[in-house]
C-alpha cells in the first residue's frame, strides 16, 4: 500500500489517488479511501478483520466500528465496504453548488473532497444483490454543516436508485453490538480442527453446562476444563460459534461480561 495521503492535497494529488482505485472495488480487492493513517488519530481508530470479505477493514471511528459488526453479524450481508469514494470527483461539488451549500474542501486547500459513505453495504435478498449505502453519526455531531454534507451523500444515493440511511447510536441494539465485540478476535483466529474441538461442538458443551446462577466465566472454565483446552482458546472458540450462527447465546439479553450472567435462546 502507498504512504499517508497528503494533508493538504492538490487536485493532481487526488487525481493519482482515484486513478489508483481507492474508493472503489469489490470484495478482497476493494480499497478504502481513506485507511486509519491517513487520518489523525483521535484514539478513536479501529481496524478489524472480516469474515464476509477477506480483508482488514478500516474504521476511523468506534461508531463505524460497531455499525460494521453488526453487518458482519447479518447473514444476508456479502460485502462491506468502507469509505467508499463518491465518484465521480465533481459530482458532489455540482451538487453543493445546486443546492446552495458550501462545496467540502480539504481543510487548508481549495481542493473539492471527495466525499466518502461511510459503508456501502451488498445484501443478498431473494430477487438479487441489494446494496445499502451507511452513513454513521453521534447524535451530537448532527450539527447543521454535517446535515448539508449528508443531505449531498443522500442526494447522490438516491440519484442511483440506492437506499441510504443515517445510523445514530439512538437506533442501534447497543447490547448486541457490545457482545459482539466482546467476541470480536475470533474473527481473525484459526484453529486446527484436528487439535481442537469444532466452534459447535464447544458451544454445545457450554450451553449444557449453562445454569441461570452461573457466570460466563464460570461456564467457560467448566467447559473448557472439560475439552482440555484453555481459557482463552475457549472463549474464542465461543466466538466462532456466535459469529456462525450455532450458538443460542442471547445477545440481546444484557452486555456479556466475564462476571455476568449468560441466557440463552
Amino acid at each position: 500500500m502507498a504512504g499517508v495521503k497528503a494533508r493538504r492535497p492538490t487536485p493532481e494529488n487526488v487525481a493519482r489517488w482515484i486513478k489508483a482505485g481507492y474508493g472503489q472495488g469489490e470484495g478482497a480487492r476493494y480499497k478504502p479511501f481513506l485507511y486509519v493513517r491517513d487520518v489523525p488519530s483521535r484514539g478513536t481508530s479501529t481496524m478489524v478483520n472480516s469474515r464476509v470479505t477477506g480483508r482488514t477493514h478500516h474504521y476511523l471511528s468506534r461508531q463505524e466500528y460497531r455499525e460494521h459488526l453488526l453487518a458482519e453479524y447479518d447473514k444476508s450481508t456479502i460485502d462491506i465496504r468502507e469509505q467508499y469514494a463518491l465518484l465521480p470527483w465533481e459530482e458532489t461539488y455540482q451538487t453543493a453548488q445546486r443546492l446552495g451549500i458550501k462545496p467540502p474542501l480539504y481543510p487548508g486547500t481549495r481542493t473539492p473532497q471527495v466525499m466518502t459513505t461511510d459503508l456501502l453495504l451488498s445484501k443478498h435478498r431473494p430477487d438479487g444483490i441489494e446494496l445499502v449505502a451507511v452513513s454513521v453519526k453521534l447524535e451530537s455531531d448532527l450539527t447543521p454543516r454535517n446535515l448539508e454534507k449528508l443531505l449531498i451523500e443522500k442526494i447522490y444515493w438516491n440519484d442511483r436508485g440506492i437506499h441510504w440511511r443515517l445510523a445514530t447510536e439512538k437506533h442501534r441494539p447497543e447490547a448486541r453490538v457490545s457482545n459482539l465485540d466482546f467476541f470480536s478476535l475470533s474473527l481473525s483466529q484459526t484453529f486446527d480442527s484436528e487439535t481442537f474441538p469444532s466452534p459447535e461442538k464447544f458451544s454445545r458443551h457450554f450451553e449444557e453446562n449453562h445454569r441461570p446462577n452461573l457466570t460466563f466465566n464460570d461456564i467457560l472454565k467448566t467447559t473448557a476444563s472439560e475439552l482440555k483446552i484453555d481459557s482463552s482458546t475457549a472463549h474464542s472458540l465461543l466466538g466462532k460459534a456466535i459469529w456462525n450462527g450455532s450458538s443460542r447465546i442471547d445477545l440481546d439479553a444484557g452486555v456479556i461480561n466475564h462476571r455476568s450472567k449468560v441466557r440463552l435462546k
